[in-house]
Order: structure tokens, then sequence, then C-alpha cells
């Protein structure tokens, strides 16, 4: 007997929306049952490759079998939203990924009808991504999305415009949660800022890579007319709890509320950024990019935003020395910042420190956590731990090497001058593959450090177990039984684990 196909709509639809969409589909052949589940389900989600091909595109958009792809595409999208508004059902989500099928102009009148069959029938999710390359001209959104009362989410991207108009109309967002908008077009520059004003309950904004369209700016050397939206003022937002905002070279945010912020400057402004955060004291995690010489800015705002827990800077313009003093700070990351070379840390409660980067500066901490981990990118480790201090507080940090360092196959043991210093744990991504570097490796590695615990990941496919095992005599953190020794164990690994991490417990 089936009993699933017996189950409450609500339930069966809800074991649609879990499935992919091509899945989802399938079901329609099951049954009758689930064949008209399948017409009222209210999600409806669509990705060009679901009906069309990479392999379809044509040379030229005009060809008669690729106009005929379309047409299929764009009939099942208009059958699928009709059945439903026919049926008075509302429409929880309405999906549509047009990634290249919108070079055809033809298709922008079904996107026009799609969108307000959507809103007609009260739909919540609405997310558009057009890219057509640059045969496509700009769609331009229908004015119908301002009466879209019902909307808690609308994604947009790709090459589409807001037309001026929107700002002599009253938006209806009055349930809108979350705000995505990508590399679209403004058609005037106080159209976004009125958009977003009218958001009252906003919680999640996206805004990356913008465009206004301002046919006097000095800015435009391709006389398009279309600029990088440059600045972006928020107010009133007392909702909001992330951001992200990439691009833009004057942001103002005023949200008490705000938690996350990301913020990512425009890689090729020669101007300095001006980012205010002033209002923003409830800020818990901030990841920072590209900015320009941000040293003195940045030890101003850590003092201003107490409750900050996570701090990301990559490719930024540091200075050669910086200063990073919080409180609450758990999470430190610095990936390929210029000109570093000394990094201070004053964070007594710090959990976490990552540094990526072609030089490895001296980090001396002044106060730090018994379970504080440090994670580089290092050619050279006996590098990296020098650069650690004060060196007594490496017995209780965890290091994660991620690259693999250029040991020459030699033998015989490296000359130390000292005891290597004892590291809680140490993390290798990436050991030797050739089994002629294992006796090296290990020396270079025992030679530079004493590990208490030493974790690394066996690739069954390129790594001998055996061989890496016979070179140190360790004593393993798990067993099968009393008298099962390690080869037994590694052995008996799934064979096809491609990234099976294996800790070890050094017998010092």
């Amino acid at each position: 007997m089936d009993r699933i196909s017996a189950l409450p709509k609500g339930i069966l639809h809800d074991i649609l929306e879990r499935l992919p969409d091509k899945d989802a589909a399938k079901t329609c052949v099951l049954s009758k049952s689930w064949r008209q589940t399948w017409f009222s389900f209210p999600v409806l989600s669509v990705r060009r490759e679901n009906i069309i091909s990479f392999h379809d595109f044509p040379r030229n958009p005009e060809d008669p079998i690729w106009l005929g792809k379309v047409d299929m595409f764009t009939e099942y999208v208009t059958k699928r939203l009709m059945r439903l508004r026919d049926q008075h059902l509302t429409i929880k989500e309405v999906k549509l990924d047009l990634t290249n099928i919108t070079i055809c102009t033809q298709v922008d009148h079904h996107i026009d009808r799609w969108i307000q069959i959507a809103i007609e029938s009260g739909v919540e999710v609405l997310e558009l991504r057009l890219t057509g390359g640059p045969m496509r001209n700009w769609y331009n959104l229908p004015l119908c999305v301002a009466e879209a009362k019902s909307l808690t989410k609308l994604v947009l991207s790709g090459e589409i415009r807001l037309d001026p108009a929107f700002i002599n109309h009253s938006l209806k967002f009055f349930s809108m949660r979350t705000l995505s908008l990508s590399h679209i077009l403004f058609g005037d520059e106080g159209v976004m800022e009125h958009f977003i004003s009218h958001c009252p309950l906003i919680e999640h904004l996206t805004l990356h890579f913008c465009n206004v369209y301002n046919p006097l700016s000095v800015g435009d050397p391709s006389g398009s007319g279309i600029c990088k939206l440059n600045s972006l003022s928020l107010h009133g937002l007392r909702k909001l709890k992330g951001a992200s905002v990439k691009g833009i070279l004057e942001v103002y945010i005023a949200a008490p509320n705000l938690e996350n912020l990301c913020y990512v400057a425009p890689a090729d402004m020669d101007e300095s950024f001006k980012l205010n955060l002033d209002s923003c004291t409830n800020l818990k995690c901030l990841s920072l990019s590209y900015l320009r010489s941000p040293d003195k800015w940045l030890l101003e705002l850590l003092y201003k935003i107490p409750f900050l827990q996570s701090l990301m800077l990559h490719y930024c313009s540091l200075s050669e020395r910086i200063n990073i003093m919080s409180a609450q700070l758990k999470v430190l990351e610095l990936s390929y910042c210029s000109n570093v070379k000394e990094v201070n840390v004053d964070a007594p409660n710090l959990l976490s420190l990552v540094y990526r980067g072609e030089n490895q500066p001296v980090i001396s901490f002044r106060r730090t956590s018994n379970e504080l981990e440090v994670k580089v990118c290092s050619c050279s480790l006996r590098n990296c731990l020098q650069n650690i201090k004060p060196q007594n507080i490496l017995a209780s940090v965890s290091l994660f090497i991620y690259q693999s360092f250029p040991i020459e196959p030699m033998h015989g043991a490296f000359q130390v001058s000292s005891i290597p210093p004892t590291v809680r744990r140490l993390e290798l991504a990436c050991p030797p593959e050739n089994e002629a570097l294992y006796f090296p490796f290990m020396n270079y590695l025992f030679s530079s450090c004493c590990p208490k615990l030493i974790t690394f990941k066996l690739s069954s496919n390129k790594v001998d177990r055996k061989a890496f095992i016979e070179i140190v005599k360790v004593t393993c953190s798990f067993k099968f039984d009393e008298n099962a020794d390690l080869k037994t164990m590694l052995d008996a690994l799934p064979k096809c684990s491609y990234d099976e991490k294996i800790a070890f417990m050094l017998e010092l």
C-alpha cells in the first residue's frame, strides 16, 4: 500500500520542496495523486539548464531551432504559473535563473507576465537572475513589483534595470525581510535608497557591484552613461541584522541592531574608502576587503564596537605594524594583506587566528586563550614558529599548516642548535605525495617542533599509508582492540576516502 501518497497535501509539498528541482518534477509520473500534488505545488524554481542544455546554444541567436527551444521553455513556465493562478493558490516562491537564455529579447514580455502572475498570486519569494552577455539589453523591472505586499524576499541579479519611475511610485514592501541586488542598473541615483528605505522590516541586505545611469558623469570612458555606484547611505533600518556591500566607495550605515557586515571596497579605485559605522554599536562580525590604509580608522572602530567577535581583513593595504586590541574578539583573520611585518594582538578571548600571505610577519600575543588555534599558510614551518611571540604560548597553540614544504630528497636529520618548541597540535593539509620525500619531510618536521598531537589527511590514491607510518613510531588515539597495530587500523579505513583525517598522539 502506498501510504506516502495518502499524506496531506501540505506534507507532500514539504517533501517536494526538499528535493532537487529536477527530481521534484519527476514525481508527477509516479501516480495520479503525485501528479495532482505537483500541479498544486506552490514553488516554481526553474533553471535554464533544466530544459535547455549548454550544448544547445547557437552562434546565431535567431536560429529557428534555438528559438523553438526558447519557446518550449517559456511555455513550460507560463503553464505552471497559470495553473496555480487558475486554482486560486498562493504562489509561495518563484525562482527564475535565466542565464544566457535572455540573449533573446523576445523573452522579456514573458518575464513581465510571469512576475505579474506571481504578484497577483501573493508570491512571498521572488528571485530573478538574468545574464545574457553583450548581445542583450537591460531588462526593465516592471512597476507591478512595487505592489508586492506579500514579498518577504526579493533577489535581483544580472542585467536588470530599475527605472527612475520607481522613485515616484509608492512601494509596498511591508513584509520584506531579505533584499539582494547584484550587478543591476539603477536608472537614477535615488532609486536604490528609495527602494531600500521602503523596507522597514528588512533584516538582510545585499548590494554587490551595482551601477547607475548618469549620462553627465565624467567617470564614464565608454560613453554609455553607465557608471559605478559610488555612495550609499542607509538610515532608519532598525531591524537590519546582516549586510553585504561590495564595490561602493562611500558607505554610511545607521543600523543599531546590525550584527554582521561584509564590505568589499572597489579594487580599482585610487581614492580612499569612506565607511561610517559609528551607529553600528552591536556589530559582532566584520569582514573587510581591499581597504587602503585603514589602520587608524580600524583602531578607532574597535573602541566603538565593544561586542565585535570576528574580524577578517582580506587584501588590505596595511601598515608594517598593526595593533589589534579587543576584549570580546574570538576570530581574527588576515589574508594577503600587503606591507604587514608585525601583528600585535591583545585579545584575551581569541580562539582562532588565521594568517595567509606571501610573507610571515611576527605575531605577538599579549594575552591569549588556552584554546587558541593558529592557522597559517607558510612555506617555512621554522620561520612560522620563530615569529610567534612569546614562545611559551606554543605549548597551548594548535597550528594548521596549509602549504607543503619544499623539501629536497635527502637522508640524515637536520642539525638543530636547540630543543624544538613544543606545540599542542599540528595539522598538515599537504603531506608529501612522493614516497622519497617522507623521510626528509619527517626529519624537517620534528627538528622544527615537537607536536603533542599530529593530524594529516590520507589520500588513498596518492599516499602509501604504510610507507608514511614506517618513518615515525606513534601511538594512535583510537584502537579496534588492545592488540591492533597502526598498520592494521589504517588498512581498515575506507579505501574511497580521499580526505580522511587521522590524528596521532606522539610519545614525547
